[in-house]
């Protein structure tokens, strides 16, 4: 698997992660690929290297890692979480982040650099370099563009915006979502309506 190939596998559970808890898509691309040595180095589809604590009910992996104590490295044994697949193991590491009380910082980052150091900061990981190293693998692979995508308004986010405040109601919908063709013609009559004081 490629670089792209990667990239692409990860990015559409990224940008859902981003959607649903604010968290940075470069981050979960450069934790993924750092974490797999992209794609490649996974315990069971576990792009994350995230641990299998007493809370976990699911598969687990037992296996040799290691772990910086006092700044030195160790090889240990510990258990990982085992997935089906990548998309569930991007699932469940946006899940953890954007859940656990202690990432708060992490999906109130503004930028990638902000949320790598974030991400460590909580604990993460114990490698002292972690963020450092994420911040290379975004600024070299120009994964910050993920981000600058998600960010941008939709081109509807506006008309919608506009009609709600002329008290012409928009249904809740996200703006990515395509609307079938008796939604536009009810949203076109209901706006008729209301400019003809009906």
């Amino acid at each position: 698997m490629t670089k792209d190939e990667f990239i692409k596998e990860v990015l559409s559970g990224a940008v859902e992660g981003y959607k649903k808890y604010n968290i940075l898509p470069s981050l979960t691309l450069a934790q993924a690929a750092l974490e797999s040595g992209w794609g490649k180095n996974h315990i069971h589809n576990n792009l994350f290297g995230i641990k299998a604590t007493s809370s976990w009910d699911g598969k687990v992996a037992e296996v040799w890692t290691t772990e910086y104590i006092n700044g030195e490295p160790h090889r240990v044994k510990a258990l990982f979480r085992a997935y089906d697949s990548f998309a569930e193991s991007v699932e469940d590491h946006s899940r953890l982040l954007g859940e656990l009380p202690r990432y708060v910082k992490v999906r109130e980052a503004n930028n990638y650099k902000e949320a790598c150091y974030a991400v460590k900061e909580a604990g993460y990981a114990t490698d002292p370099g972690y963020a450092v190293k994420l911040i290379g693998i975004i600024e070299s692979n120009g994964l910050e563009k993920h981000d600058e995508e998600v960010r941008k308004a939709h081109w509807a986010e506006g008309i919608w915006k506009k009609l709600n405040e002329m008290g012409i109601p928009v249904y809740e919908k996200r703006y990515d979502d395509g609307a079938t063709r008796g939604e536009v013609i009810a949203l076109v009559l209901r706006a008729v309506k209301r400019i003809l004081g009906e």
